[in-house]
């Protein structure tokens, strides 16, 4: 046992990542109680759909950043990152972070100051190594805190900002970050695993797009003009369509490790399309979000959180039947929720339950392969 417990916190994604898990689990069954009026939270705290989309963001999915990035920075520095007490210590104020968020109680301060904590953290030994390029991502943890605290302060009405503009934003970023990081793992992968396979790469057009992207999601927050903001969503949806065909996708075929990837970014252009979209008054913006959130965030993080897992504690990185059926499982999530949006009146919730189940199945799956995996030493004997 008191191997078990070292071992599960050697390394930042081992802790972060069955956390996060856990938590897709709880916060989606509770949503779905809170729709039937079934909950156990009290909604004067948090109005039920705002603690929805307040928790899939900061609750699960920066999580995932957490642990990603913890773990990734000390690949990328050579330097240690948080372990032992230290990332116990994290750990904690995770947990008093979601109690705060669950109840609405002053415990929210915590809340607040998780996400810059882990930036100071990361950003402190990227600086010490002088790997600049990477400074990113402590940067958008930033931006993540500081829209968590808008969020809680425009709650509490210290603030007159439109509430949903700053999930809104959240998400958006979260979305920056998979474009980000995708544009560098998902072809390069996708090159290792498949010898002699000739890609097309645009470095220039890609640092454009990226540029772009984020140009487009400032528009959709702050433009009036929406003839505008839809163009830029159909522009930039086409611009990440032509990098991902330059990548090979249907190179992965019987290759899950790297279909789920390339998939889950094809849903990053559909979630531009629908953008654009709801722009013109065609459609509500949900698809959109539901698609950036489900198709793009759900199907990458799952894909992530196999892959790193299988890597970092010394394993082949090789998806069997669980890892199959986790990455088809958000797929079928993502499609009855978009099912259950288009008959609101009649099938909403029945098919919104049928998601639900597929989205907890899916992290259920997750925690039964991977929890002894996460809490056992690496498998070759090195640290990590």
């Amino acid at each position: 046992m008191r191997d078990k417990k070292i071992a599960v916190l050697a390394l930042g994604f081992r802790p972060f990542y069955l956390l996060a898990s856990l938590w897709a689990i709880f916060a989606i069954f509770e949503w779905l109680l809170e729709l039937q009026n079934m909950g156990i939270r009290n909604l004067s705290a948090i109005p039920s759909l705002l603690w929805h989309a307040h928790e899939m963001i900061f609750g699960f999915a920066a999580t995932v950043i957490t642990g990603f990035a913890l773990t990734a920075v000390r690949a990328w520095t050579g330097l240690d990152t948080p372990k032992g007490w230290s990332l116990l210590l994290l750990i904690a104020l995770w947990l008093i972070a979601r109690i705060g968020a669950f109840t609405g109680s002053p415990l929210i301060v915590v809340d607040i100051c998780f996400l810059p904590i882990v930036a100071i953290v990361i950003g402190r030994l990227i600086v010490k190594a002088r790997m600049y390029r990477n400074l990113f991502l402590p940067l958008i943890l930033t931006i993540l805190g500081i829209l968590n605290a808008l969020f809680y302060l425009t709650l509490l009405g210290h603030l007159k900002l439109d509430i949903n503009q700053i999930i809104f934003a959240a998400l958006y970023l979260i979305i920056m970050i998979e474009i980000m990081i995708g544009n560098r793992i998902i072809p390069s992968f996708t090159a290792n695993a498949t010898p002699g396979l000739q890609q097309d790469r645009h470095p220039n057009l890609t640092k454009i797009t990226i540029f772009c992207s984020a140009f487009t999601f400032l528009l959709q927050i702050f433009s009036p003009v929406v003839l505008l903001n839809a163009l830029a969503c159909f522009v930039i949806g086409c611009l990440h369509l032509f990098l991902l065909w330059g990548w090979r996708p249907l190179s992965t075929k019987g290759k899950p490790l790297l279909w789920i990837m390339h998939l889950s970014y094809t849903w990053i252009s559909i979630g531009f399309f629908l953008l654009g979209l709801s722009n013109l008054g065609l459609i509500t913006i949900y698809p959109a979000l539901h698609v950036f959130g489900i198709g793009a965030t759900g199907g990458l993080i799952i894909a992530m959180i196999t892959r790193t897992a299988l890597g970092h504690t010394g394993r082949p990185l090789l998806a069997g039947l669980t890892e199959t059926t986790c990455y088809l499982g958000i797929q079928a999530t993502l499609l009855f929720w978009l099912l259950g949006n288009s008959n609101l009146n009649t099938w909403f919730y029945p098919f919104l339950v049928i998601a639900g189940l597929c989205w907890m199945s899916v992290f259920s799956l997750y925690l039964i392969k991977y929890l002894p995996l996460l809490t056992s030493p690496r498998s070759d004997g090195k640290a990590g």
